[in-house]
């Protein structure tokens, strides 16, 4: 006490003032982050736009400049091809404005082309941009284009060319190099902060970089959401702590639907605050420090005067008039506890005796709760850590025929037999071990159910084990309406046959049967066919009739013991336990799929159903796991379904020895798990 006390209460004080400064750093730490965030955001989305209308601007420049080409060439199209390529020369400043220009027919024979030799026949009526024209746009840019000689990225624009009448006479159009200097040569060359930088998306189903930072990169497929210029970073759980993400910005082209994208990389967004923190973490480690030394001395002076109370206690241990020496007359805190403290002492004698009178009184408690554990239904024993019993009620003795007193003494297995105890000796265990256990114990008979608890008993010290206490109850009736409860979950809602569940635990029972040497196993899977139209033409109800009405016909064709089953929305499975041979195992099938053939009536509706059927056969001399007989009796189904529908198919057992591929395309083989299928 002399010095831990101290210590703790500096360290406490230094850990509290810790914690504040933690606390507050980090909600600093997230405000700052926070804000700089949204600032750095804010400034990059302006960014964003306004290259994104100087863009736009541009394509509607280069539109313009088209229309004029257009207008002009109007009256001179009965010129030859030379000529109205020199003219479009004459009225397009290239490259500046275009790399290209050309005027392709109606139908899409290109009638001309700056940047393809005269006598050149090309036709442009597949591409995307002079289909627009055709369908009535005013102005059409195409899907980002690769160049065939150079390999460099490109967009084409094109308008109509009309005739007095209105009539479509030709396509103008535009070809510009995105690699050239030309179109994009400022935001080529522009940068976002010092490390930043612009990248352009295509539009359409599949986007591809226009323009990066990185050409190996152009013409190189991006993402149609989210695009970050490939400088995404993965989320981290220490993001503000440690920025790892970039500021993205990003904005559409009015005109071709293009995305312009801005990335400043998180080293350079985030380097002021990161600055900031490291300063501010220096100087809180440095101020906690103070604050540790500080306190220790002031805790220290504090606590002197309780340091000589300590002492003075000490001695009246040993002597008890020290008493006497306690600083009473203190007027503080130290001397009221020196006055409680000779009060306390004062009063133990009194204790004493009143802990004898407790005594007395627990003894007369101990006969109540003795006679309320007579009175009560249930069994109730206590035995010691050498399992024999010290306390048994009323209830307990008569369910053995013997008197209270002649059972107490005698040890668990002297009263319940060696067979009986050997049974319940891994309980015992456990709860001798410190842990309650609750088990149940039926009889041999299985007239009756027991749950039994055994709740360890502990010294008022808790810390050693004194017995056992052991607790009894009857749960027959319980147990009965539990097993009625879980016999209805294995039976399906609808048709009253057993559902997915009761037919995996009946066909894996079987299969063990089998497996074992016992009789042949046959699995038949049945299909109604085209079940899906009965319920788009007469609705859900109509089939969940037609569902219970062929259940009941499926029922009738098999033999009474045999399991049936619905597996699925429209699908069936019949389990034949010890059935003769593979003959006797088609002529059921056939008999279900001759059955199905018979028209339903529901509903005053007269519904043609047919069903086919997929069988396979188990035997003890194949060894076969149930997903393996389920899998065949299903590539069995799927032959059936492939012939022609109502029809039966098998799988012989030789197949089951040798056929472990996947089933055909168009049909995935169904493994024994739930299908998820409803009517």
């Amino acid at each position: 006490m002399q010095h831990s006390l101290k210590y703790r209460m500096a360290f406490a004080t230094a850990g509290v003032v810790t914690l504040i400064i933690v606390l507050r750093a980090l909600y600093a730490q997230y405000y700052a982050y926070d804000s700089l965030k949204n600032l750095l955001q804010e400034q990059q989305d302006t960014l964003v736009r306004l290259v994104a209308g100087q863009l736009d601007e541009k394509l509607q420049g280069r539109a313009a400049a088209l229309r004029r080409v257009a207008r002009q060439l109007s009256p001179m199209l009965a010129a030859r091809p030379a000529e109205l390529r020199r003219a479009a020369e004459a009225m397009v400043d290239m490259p500046d404005t275009f790399n290209a220009v050309f005027l392709a027919a109606p139908d899409g024979q290109l009638v001309f082309s700056t940047a393809v030799p005269d006598g050149v026949r090309l036709r442009v009526d597949d591409r995307d941009y002079f289909r627009d024209i055709q369908r009535g746009q005013p102005f059409a840019v195409s899907d980002l284009i690769q160049g065939k000689l150079s390999n460099a990225p490109g967009v084409v624009l094109a308008v109509p060319l009309h005739g007095p009448g209105g009539e479509l006479r030709g396509v103008v159009g535009g070809v510009l190099n995105l690699s050239a200097s030309n179109f994009l040569r400022e935001l080529a060359h522009s940068r976002v902060g010092v490390t930043g930088s612009f990248c352009l998306v295509s539009a359409g189903a599949n986007p591809r970089y226009a323009m990066h930072p990185d050409p190996a990169r152009v013409l190189t497929p991006a993402l149609a959401v989210g695009e970050a210029c490939g400088a995404d970073q993965p989320a981290s759980y220490s993001e503000v702590l440690r920025p790892s993400q970039p500021i993205v910005a990003r904005y559409l082209l009015q005109s071709n639907g293009w995305e312009v994208v801005a990335v400043l990389p998180a080293a350079e967004a985030y380097a002021p605050l990161v600055s900031v923190r490291e300063r501010t973490f220096i100087v809180a480690a440095l101020s906690l420090l103070a604050a540790a030394a500080l306190m220790w001395v002031v805790m220290r002076r504090l606590l002197e005067p309780l340091q000589r109370l300590h002492r003075a206690v000490r001695q009246i241990a040993t002597n008890p008039a020290a008493l006497a020496d306690l600083p009473t007359g203190r007027a503080d805190e130290i001397g009221e506890l020196a006055s409680t403290f000779a009060e306390v002492v004062a009063q133990l004698s009194e204790r004493e005796t009143a802990l004898k009178a407790a005594k007395d009184r627990a003894a007369a408690s101990e006969k109540r709760i003795e006679a309320i554990a007579n009175h009560v239904p249930d069994f109730v024993s206590f035995i010691d850590m050498q399992q024999r019993y010290i306390f048994v009620n009323q209830a307990y003795a008569q369910h053995y025929g013997l008197p209270a007193q002649q059972i107490v003494g005698l040890s668990l297995r002297e009263l319940w037999g060696t067979q009986e105890y050997l049974a319940c000796q891994p309980h015992l265990e456990q709860a001798c071990a410190g842990r309650a256990v609750t088990f149940t114990r039926e009889s041999a008979d299985g007239n009756q159910c027991m749950e039994l608890t055994y709740q360890p008993a502990w010294n008022d010290a808790q810390d050693a084990m004194i017995g056992l206490h052991m607790f009894g109850r009857n749960v027959t009736h319980e147990r009965e309406k539990l097993r009625n409860l879980e016999a209805q979950t294995v039976s399906d809602y609808l048709t009253g046959l057993l559902n997915r569940k009761g037919f995996d635990r009946r066909l894996a029972e079987c299969m063990g049967r089998t497996s074992a040497g016992g009789r042949p196993l046959g699995l038949l899977l049945v299909d109604l066919d085209d079940f899906k139209a009965v319920n788009d033409n007469y609705g859900h109800p109509v089939g969940d009739r037609l569902l219970v009405a062929f259940a009941q016909r499926l029922r009738a064709c098999v033999r009474k013991g045999d399991a049936v089953a619905r597996i699925g929305g429209d699908e069936f499975a019949v389990i034949l336990d010890g059935v003769a041979d593979r003959h006797a195992l088609e002529s059921v099938a056939n008999t279900i799929v001759q059955a199905a053939r018979m028209p339903f009536l529901v509903d005053g509706h007269t519904l043609a159903a047919t069903a086919s059927v997929g069988s396979a056969l188990h035997s003890a001399r194949h060894a076969m796991t149930v997903s393996e007989l389920f899998m065949h009796a299903d590539m069995a189904l799927y032959d059936a379904k492939r012939h022609g529908k109502a029809r039966h198919a098998a799988r012989a057992e030789a197949q089951a020895e040798t056929r472990t591929e996947a089933p055909t395309a168009g049909r995935q083989a169904r493994c024994p798990e739930p299908s998820g299928l409803t009517t």
